[in-house]
């Protein structure tokens, strides 16, 4: 209540002085109507003298203009707009107080009067936000007018990208590439866009992307991870293994990706001791991890502890691309060989703690039904159902 009666306290405080202004004029005016009575002689006389011939034409003009000055200085208000402008007050009178009062009706009705205070921590983060999202708009305006700026494009591909507008990232880094050519970073930033819009899935436009920046760096580690994984997720075992050894030969130790590759090559039976030294593979993608048990680490190719620590060193677009592809790789597998409890229990999962619920829900059933006949095989699964509150699911595909 406070509040309310020190914000028409404040209305009030703006409104007087407007009110105040409106009503000076009629008193000036009307203390100033002797004055302004010998001007108007003053016209007359000149008038008069201009019939008598005492003085020209030109000279009378000049009088009048003078006259006419001071009538101004002295507030000349003619008599037919008296009226006019008293109602022209009395309207602004009523605007002025009615204004207020219009604002705190909309308010009340439209407004959100009891939201709670906004934590004073939150506030930097949302500015920062809000500042971002205004030069998206100026860019944008920018490539409106300008569509052919290349470097303008490649500025904001990225800026979608960790918008989580991942289609129009992918446009962006398009449009870059055909304005300002291809090179292995745009090709594989193009290849990591269209992954992370298609959730983790190395598609036919991404592997091309990817092959178009292995050629053109073909020590580069990331197009060659993400050919990896895109052969992995295909179910072709034989390509996959020679890809993923080929990654591994010289790596540097300490990158996170890594234990990846090794986790993804252990899951297809490949030697991690001597493998090839002229097959292609890739580097790391993005991820936000999921939680998997270390103990169905050999059953299926989807994201462990191991993983997510692995994970967990990359920039943030980089571990959520890297885990989306890891769960697309292991649903894909689970497709071809549904047999696999653990695996879909380390799916369901994974989707879970996602929040990919109705991708969750999907597994769920479709496990089930894989699954039907052996309550202790399906176990694990249910047990993951039961933790993470997930009730009956449609019959669909993973």
């Amino acid at each position: 209540m406070v509040l309310w009666i020190a914000m028409a306290v404040l209305a009030a405080a703006a409104c007087l002085p407007l009110l105040t202004a409106l009503a000076r004029p009629a008193r000036e005016v009307a203390s100033s109507a002797p004055a302004l009575a010998i001007y108007r002689d003053q016209l007359d006389e000149v008038g008069r003298d201009v019939d008598r011939g005492v003085v020209t034409e030109s000279d009378a003009a000049a009088a009048r203009t003078e006259i006419a000055r001071r009538l101004i200085r002295a507030g000349e208000i003619p008599a037919e707009q008296g009226a006019p402008q008293e109602r022209l007050r009395k309207l602004a009178v009523t605007a002025i107080v009615a204004m207020p009062l219009l604002a705190l009706g909309l308010y009340l009705v439209i407004g959100s009067p009891a939201l709670p205070d906004q934590p004073l921590a939150a506030r930097p983060d949302a500015e920062a936000e809000h500042e971002v999202l205004a030069l998206v708009k100026k860019v944008e305006a920018h490539l409106a007018v300008q569509p052919d700026d290349g470097k303008g494009w490649e500025v904001l591909a990225p800026v979608y990208r960790r918008l989580g507008r991942t289609a129009d990232a992918v446009n962006a880094y398009t449009r870059a590439i055909d304005l300002l050519g291809a090179t292995a970073d745009r090709e594989g930033d193009l290849g990591e866009a269209i992954v992370a819009a298609n959730n983790g899935a190395v598609t036919p436009e991404a592997h091309a992307a990817f092959e178009r920046a292995h050629q053109l760096a073909p020590d580069d580690p990331r197009p060659r991870f993400y050919i990896a994984l895109g052969l992995t997720q295909a179910g072709r075992t034989d390509e996959a293994r020679a890809a993923w050894q080929a990654l591994l030969v010289n790596a540097p130790a300490g990158e996170p990706w890594v234990q990846v590759a090794e986790r993804q090559l252990a899951t297809l039976g490949g030697p991690l001791s001597t493998p090839p030294a002229n097959q292609s593979a890739s580097t790391p993608a993005s991820a936000e991890a999921t939680a998997a048990s270390p103990s169905t680490a050999a059953a299926s190719p989807g994201p462990n502890a191991s993983d997510v620590a692995a994970a967990s060193a990359m920039p943030a677009g980089d571990r959520q691309t890297m885990i989306d592809g890891m769960v697309a790789s292991l649903a894909a597998r689970l497709k071809a060989n549904p047999d696999d409890p653990d695996g879909w229990a380390r799916l369901v999962r994974s989707y879970a703690v996602l929040d990919r619920t109705s991708d969750a829900a999907a597994a769920l059933a479709t496990a089930r039904r894989a699954l039907a006949g052996d309550p202790a095989r399906l176990a694990p699964v249910e047990a993951v159902a039961s933790e993470f509150q997930l009730g009956a699911a449609a019959g669909a595909e993973p």
